[in-house]
């Protein structure tokens, strides 16, 4: 029998990325204004997930939290996290969130991405 020593979270890469609407929150501590940005979200796991937007920032020398309003599968989701990488690749900006999911909504999460995996539109990794 073997023993699962995973420390990570699975992550969940979407066979297709899932368009949103992602909202800076703040730069630095001061608010950002509230004008929705469209993004993608290319993967996703319990603590964090990767996404495309059109806009290039700094996240090396600024701290800038978002949230993100997205429906991955039947039920609206709002999460917020912190930017934590950036990648340009070919024009592309992509970025890493740290996820920071409210306690009452860390089962939906979950049950959004089973229901995916039924449907066969992600895959675990």
């Amino acid at each position: 029998m073997t023993t699962n020593h995973r420390k990570e979270p699975f992550r969940y890469s979407f066979k297709e990325p899932i368009p949103f609407n992602l909202y800076i929150v703040s730069i630095n501590g001061i608010p950002a204004p509230t004008k929705p940005i469209k993004a993608f979200m290319h993967n996703i796991s319990q603590s964090g997930c990767r996404l495309w937007m059109p806009l290039a920032l700094n996240v090396d020398t600024h701290q800038i939290r978002i949230s993100m309003n997205l429906v991955l599968h039947e039920e609206p989701l709002c999460l917020e996290g912190t930017l934590r990488w950036g990648l340009e690749e070919a024009d592309n900006h992509y970025y890493g969130v740290q996820l920071e999911i409210a306690e009452h909504d860390r089962e939906q999460l979950p049950r959004e991405l089973r229901l995916l995996a039924g449907q066969n539109k992600i895959i675990v990794k």
